[in-house]
């Protein structure tokens, strides 16, 4: 597998509409629970939490959320209102400078000497001092090889193949402007967070000769389409791939040699967190291999717990749309 550059996201590209799920999470002087923001499609498995419940007697608060600037806007308006939150790494920095983060007090964090060394030091948290991998995702192509033979375009081991005029009305990609941008940039041989100017417009021109090949955005299920026959190709999560693959066989990752973005989502704590021990319980909870493992295998995301490795399955561990390898994450 190649090598894959970490992406810095720009937050001046991003916009989102608030849209809050209808699963309530109340500020609490208790110390018996916990308020959680975090993505929605059992992102944080209930299994889990069920079990770090009936284990803890600390109930859990989850509140699910769209993007990550829904997360921000909430604990900015409500900091001592949220304890935990999930967000994608480059929002980590974002609220790390403006200060609504907790510093990680390690010591009552035991378990988090069981995460890769691969996934410490990034760029928007060096020192690992405000908060803790959880998920680790890539984006990259999931193809039906005889679906595009049968359309007469040529196999598919690029971006730049999406360009194909054979393949008009058959492509789903994700419905995200920095992940299209990346896309067409990485066809062009820029970086994926490519902010000169020039070369951003000149994707956004070569993003528009992509048209008419785009049946589809989506986000939540791309993998759909290519399940039920109505495209041959798709740009998705690392997830969907796997369950597009699962639920038919003729579905094919493909690399794209250009070059794929990882993205990490981590835990952070609100500075003003009203339930601090409670939640640095659950963090700690979920630091376990056993549960690292777990949560890899219901949600189809690789895991950043490398203690958990020794608890997945070979299915798992064999599959280059999860198992991400040493050389992959350097």
């Amino acid at each position: 597998m190649m090598k894959i550059k970490m992406r810095k996201l720009l937050g001046i590209l991003l916009s989102s509409i608030l849209v809050l799920s209808v699963v309530g999470c109340g500020k609490s002087d208790k110390s018996g629970q916990i308020n959680l923001m975090t993505w929605g499609g059992d992102f944080i498995p209930r299994e889990i939490i069920n079990q770090f419940q009936e284990e803890t007697g600390i109930k859990v608060n989850y509140k699910e959320v769209t993007s990550n600037e829904d997360m921000q806007s909430l604990l900015e308006a409500n900091p001592d209102q949220y304890d935990l939150a999930v967000v994608t790494d480059y929002m980590v920095d974002i609220l790390r400078q403006n200060e609504y983060l907790e510093k990680l007090d390690k010591t009552k964090l035991p378990n988090f000497s069981n995460i890769n060394p691969g996934y410490q030091g990034n760029y928007y948290d060096e020192n690992d001092e405000f908060s803790i991998p959880y998920a680790i995702s890539t984006s990259f192509l999931l193809v039906n090889p005889e679906g595009v033979e049968k359309l007469g375009a040529s196999p598919i081991t690029s971006y730049q193949d999406l360009w194909q005029e054979e393949l008009k009305d058959n492509i789903v990609v994700i419905d995200w402007s920095v992940e299209i941008i990346g896309l067409v940039l990485k066809s062009l041989g820029y970086e994926y967070n490519e902010t000169d100017p020039t070369k951003v417009e000149e994707a956004k021109e070569k993003l528009f000769a992509l048209k008419n090949n785009i049946m589809r955005f989506e986000t939540n299920t791309p993998e759909d389409s290519l399940i039920n026959g109505e495209a041959v190709a798709g740009f998705m999560y690392s997830n969907q791939a796997v369950k597009g693959q699962a639920s038919n066989e003729k579905l094919k990752p493909v690399f794209p040699k250009e070059g794929m973005p990882i993205y990490i989502d981590s835990f952070v704590m609100s500075k003003k967190a009203p339930n601090k021990e409670a939640a640095y319980r659950f963090l700690n909870f979920l630091l376990q291999p056993e549960i690292g493992a777990k949560i890899a295998e219901i949600t189809n995301f690789s895991t950043p717990n490398k203690a958990a490795e020794e608890y997945l399955p070979e299915s798992f561990k064999n599959n280059p749309m999860l198992n991400l390898s040493d050389e992959v994450i350097e």
